[in-house]
């Protein structure tokens, strides 16, 4: 009985790998081919480790040179094996795998081993049942392997940041394995475990990310989204042409989960009927199909072909007599980014634009890039300027008519860029709010405002409060109240100093809310206004419960009061209202006497405009109040 009971196990065992690995349809990423090369290089190693004990112990059937030869390339396999474990540990360091240095570096050690390997002498040992080769060459092994071991593990160490952590972990309890059966076998030869320690190596790969029953969509069979962002990412990093079809349907089909998924399978029947694109599961119930530029046509023509017999099938039923509404977000060419990042935030960034179910077909061009690239700009220095105390409030000066002087403001906030100079609202006002910022920037509005207010000054120059924004994100909040009422507090506020301002859309989205937070502020102290009055989508429906003290009508509908005879009747009808119920009114956006002197007659308390100021950093609004409120404003100009 020859003592190969443990290579056999590893045999079987790695056979099993090659079978269940080759078995699905594979995405050609780089890691994976590694991998398949590992695999190989692990079922030579297995195989020649037997056929090595096999001639040792019959060395009187098996030519010499023979069994001479099946120990070499035993252990030329075993270098190959650590080879292949240190070039696999940096597949996701691109950076490395494009340094030309490495790669001749590691093949001329790979080379330089495998020559000495096999031009030294090897020796044989049998006893009984026990087998082993030994001698030069095998210690030329023992010193290579090492070498690309530690090399992996370092790397491992080095790039942790850059490299999956599933991967990390893999190889580092590969390369530990292989260090341990090798430490073993070489204290005690008889026991030949290096073969068999490398299999385990690539069970622990396939388990923690090459199998390919990881990477496919549970439901469907295809590629999942998991899986997309590495797929294009390499063919970006290899130069590929490609386009993008992305079908996008409702994110809920509201049908019986079964039916559902049977509708899926159907879908993906369909696709592999008419494209031979990669087809990978979207987020949702989204399908994204890639196309490679081929020898016999460009992918950008294929794609377009497919789209439309995409969009007549998808005017058929399905299973079930069920129609699927579908839109298609289209990217034709590759490079209008420049990462699979940067492609795949262009989806996600325009899905949300998608009139989901609308059937329309959305051209990603490089406006599509630009658009995601300011975002990302934006974005980085919204967290940068918070992060530096970057920023800054203004102070727009309200007018009042019955005191004929200016008794408040509206703090509005501006962020100082990288550069020093200020970004204007409307850049980053809107990332703000789709990133999730905008209530960072709005609890320091309010912390800069309370410090502003809470030395006096503004009090005695004649300002009765200041009037503080709240976005629609603040107002969804329920723990709104405790936080503003926590930072007054902090500051020794009084808490009737603060008006703050709520807008139409924050009272549709989650008027529930907004009211328990608005009710427990008010018993504070705070006032509020409803600003953008009258552009919403609810008019007067929803003023009647508010508890708010002023009303803004918006710069559009001022205007439009001048220009549009029913405009003018409108607004005139809604301020009469707001007065009946006992609310006061400010205007904005007032640009000049002849508007200022309209506002007066129609009835309006307050005017906010560039007529009298535009928003004003803290010092030139506190010198505008000192000069502007020592004597009446206007006194008889308005009669």
């Amino acid at each position: 009985m020859l003592n190969i009971e443990v290579q056999m196990c590893g045999l079987v065992l790695t056979l099993l790998l090659i079978f269940f690995s080759m078995r699905h349809e594979r995405t050609g990423l780089y890691s994976e081919h590694l991998f398949h090369i590992s695999l190989i290089v692990s079922l030579c190693c297995i195989t020649l480790d037997i056929l090595s004990v096999i001639g040792i112990s019959y060395q009187d059937s098996v030519a010499e040179w023979l069994t001479v030869l099946l120990c070499k390339l035993y252990l030329v396999s075993l270098l190959t094996a650590s080879y292949m474990g240190f070039v696999y540990s940096y597949s996701d360091v691109k950076k490395l795998r494009d340094n030309k240095l490495l790669r001749i570096s590691q093949l001329f050690l790979e080379i330089l081993g495998d020559t000495l390997i096999m031009i030294s002498p090897v020796y044989y040992y049998r006893n009984d049942r026990y087998v082993y080769s030994y001698g030069p060459a095998a210690n030329f092994t023992f010193m290579f392997c090492p070498l690309y071991i530690f090399g992996a593990l370092l790397i491992t160490f080095i790039y942790a940041k850059k490299i999956n952590p599933h991967r990390k972990r893999a190889v580092r309890a590969w390369m530990a394995i292989e260090l341990l059966a090798a430490g073993l076998q070489f204290l005690k030869p008889e026991l030949l475990l290096v073969g068999f320690g490398e299999t385990l190596g690539m069970i622990i790969l396939y388990a923690e990310l090459e199998n390919p029953d990881a990477i496919l969509d549970r439901v469907t069979g295809v590629f999942s989204h998991s899986v997309l962002r590495d797929y294009l990412q390499q063919l970006y990093d290899n130069h590929r042409s490609f386009s993008c079809v992305f079908v996008c349907t409702e994110s809920e089909w509201r049908l019986d989960v079964a039916l559902e998924n049977q509708i899926k399978l159907d879908m993906v029947a369909f696709f592999g009927q008419v494209s031979s694109a990669k087809l990978f599961r979207g987020t949702g119930n989204d399908f994204v199909l890639v196309y490679i530029d081929s020898a016999e046509q460009d992918a950008e023509s294929r794609s377009k072909a497919d789209i439309a017999v995409i969009e007549q099938r998808f005017k058929e039923p399905w299973e079930g007599g069920n129609r699927i509404d579908m839109s298609v977000m289209y990217l034709p060419r590759h490079d209008i980014v420049d990462a699979a990042d940067e492609l795949l935030a262009v989806y996600h960034y325009h899905r949300s634009e998608l009139n989901e179910g609308a059937n329309e077909l959305m051209l990603l061009g490089d406006y599509s890039a630009e658009s995601i690239r300011e975002f990302k700009t934006v974005h980085r220095e919204i967290l940068q300027a918070v992060s530096d105390d970057r920023i800054e409030v203004f102070y727009q000066p309200i007018y009042s008519f019955e005191h004929d002087s200016f008794v408040s403001a509206e703090a509005l906030a501006r962020l100082r860029d990288s550069d020093g100079n200020i970004m204007m609202p409307g850049r980053f006002i809107p990332v703000a709010e789709e990133s999730g910022m905008i209530e960072s920037i709005g609890e320091c509005v309010l912390e800069k405002t309370c410090i502003a207010l809470k030395d006096g000054r503004l009090r005695e120059l004649g300002t009765d409060y200041i009037e503080v924004n709240l976005s629609v994100a603040q107002c969804e909040n329920a723990k709104l109240a405790s936080i503003y009422t926590g930072i007054m507090e902090r500051h020794g506020l009084q808490k009737n100093l603060i008006n703050l301002e709520i807008t139409e859309s924050a009272v549709l989205n989650m008027k529930n809310i907004l009211i328990e937070n608005m009710k427990e502020l008010r018993e504070k102290g705070c006032t509020f206004s409803l600003d953008d009055f009258g552009t919403g989508e609810s008019n007067l429906n929803y003023i009647v419960d508010m508890p708010v003290d002023i009303v803004k009508f918006d710069r559009s509908m001022v205007q439009k009061y001048f220009t549009s005879e029913r405009a003018k009747i409108v607004m005139t009808a809604s301020v009469n209202m707001v007065k009946q119920l006992g609310y006061k009114i400010v205007a904005e956006g007032v640009e000049s006497f002849e508007q200022l002197a309209s506002m007066k007659e129609l009835g309006i308390d307050y005017i906010q405009g560039f007529y009298f100021s535009r928003p004003l950093p803290y010092n030139e609004f506190v010198a505008f109040i000192t000069e502007k409120n020592r004597r009446p404003v206007l006194g008889t100009a308005l009669g």
